[in-house]
């Protein structure tokens, strides 16, 4: 009987030193498990967080490019951009930047780790991911850009310096020096009371014979708020038909260029003179988008067709973009048709969106009146293609930032 309580206390020792086992091998694995869960939520989350910061990274550095910046200013932008990011996710290993392409793009690539915490126990004691990506310009679409600019008198002074140096700058980016890819052209629309043509535009749009140009009002009937091209009941008013008023702007419209040179020499030439018809300016951004007024173009001036707007390249970049810009300081306060120029304008911006036309907006120091702030708004094809800028500094911000929106940074990984 002694040896028999003997045995039944051996087994009873044995059993629970293999209970204690067992319990502790389900403990490793239980930490493990649930260790592991939380070490993968964190590799994950930085892995998100750095792609996303190395894309933004990227593509800061480009557009310090694309304005002109050196390869050094673009990379030292693009690494400036991730020190928050950083410093508030650790991780080891490398992350550079470079300028590829010949100057036209900018490279991320990163090698990380992420050091675990739980899974170390299970001899993981990092978890690594890579990042590579390329932010590009110069490569996107096509773009036509149309630029109503206001000439009137209350432009005097200052403001229509800050106008001319903020159109410079736009000109400066859109257009490249290099033709071989993607083509920019810009239109210039300078307007005050009227728009000015010269004899060959002026017969065109109005009918008329007289041998010089002209300023030109408003298209009377039921074609006064299409793009419908220039004909016969469908003629352009020429403003001395219907006013005593003389022509206040000595600057003729300038059809679509890439002549860089050629665009920055008519922006120098800009005056001021005479009241607000913006209604006009608008009509005509949108008249030198239009693929109907083709026919009263010279080839190397004619826009696109609407159709080029829903096509996507091989590359997935759209074919083609059309861009309006409607600058203004003031409020529309001249028309001649009997309906008021703001109705006109709004009606204008209405079909020519409808068209796949984009609209950015530009108020410049506007006062007074909050009607023309309402139209820029309703004009501009969403709430960031409005700026309003209230200084000379700002203005030229509102161009160069549309001007890079238009030039299309475009992230490739």
């Amino acid at each position: 009987m002694s040896r028999m309580r003997a045995a039944d206390r051996s087994f009873n020792q044995n059993s629970d030193g293999s209970t204690s086992l067992i319990f502790a091998l389900c403990t490793v694995i239980l930490f493990g498990g649930v260790g592991g869960a939380v070490d993968l939520a964190i590799y994950f989350r930085n892995k998100q967080t750095y792609t996303e910061a190395i894309d933004s990274a990227a593509l800061a550095g480009a557009r310090v490019k694309q304005w002109g910046g050196t390869d050094t200013e673009a990379i030292d932008t693009a690494n400036a951009f991730l020190d928050s990011v950083k410093a508030a996710n650790p991780t080891h290993g490398p992350i550079t930047f470079s300028v590829v392409d010949g100057g036209t793009a900018l490279k991320g690539t990163a090698s990380l780790s992420v050091p675990s915490v739980f899974l170390r126990v299970l001899g993981i004691a990092d978890m690594r991911f890579d990042v590579t990506n390329k932010a590009e310009f110069g490569t996107g679409a096509d773009v036509e850009i149309s630029l109503m600019l206001d000439t009137t008198g209350s432009m005097s002074g200052s403001k229509i310096n800050d106008l001319k140096g903020a159109v410079d700058s736009l000109i400066s980016i859109a257009i490249k020096d290099d033709k071989s890819g993607p083509r920019a052209r810009i239109a210039l629309v300078p307007f005050s009371n009227s728009v000015s043509l010269d004899s060959k535009h002026y017969k065109a749009v109005t009918g008329s014979t007289k041998g010089g140009g002209g300023c030109v009002v408003e298209r009377f009937g039921s074609d006064a708020y299409t793009d419908a091209s220039p004909g016969a009941g469908r003629y352009l008013t020429a403003l001395e038909d219907v006013s005593k008023a003389s022509c206040s702007g000595t600057q003729t419209i300038f059809p679509l260029s890439d002549k860089k040179a050629d665009l920055k020499t008519m922006v120098k030439s800009l005056t001021v003179g005479g009241p607000t018809a913006g209604h006009l300016g608008t009509a005509w951004a949108w008249y030198l988008l239009s693929p109907q007024w083709a026919s009263m173009l010279d080839s190397d001036e004619q826009p696109g067709p609407y159709e080029d707007l829903k096509k996507v390249q091989p590359s997935g970049a759209m074919k083609l973009r059309k861009i309006a810009v409607l600058m203004t300081d003031g409020e529309y306060n001249t028309s001649y048709s009997g309906v008021d120029a703001t109705t006109q304008a709004r009606a204008l911006c209405v079909e020519m969106k409808k068209t796949g036309i984009e609209v950015f907006t530009v108020g410049f120091e506007l006062t007074g009146s909050t009607t023309v702030l309402e139209t820029l708004e309703g004009c501009a094809s969403s709430p960031t293609h409005f700026y309003k800028a209230d200084s000379g500094a700002s203005l030229n911000q509102a161009f160069i930032d549309i001007a890079l929106k238009a030039s299309q940074l475009r992230l490739s990984n």
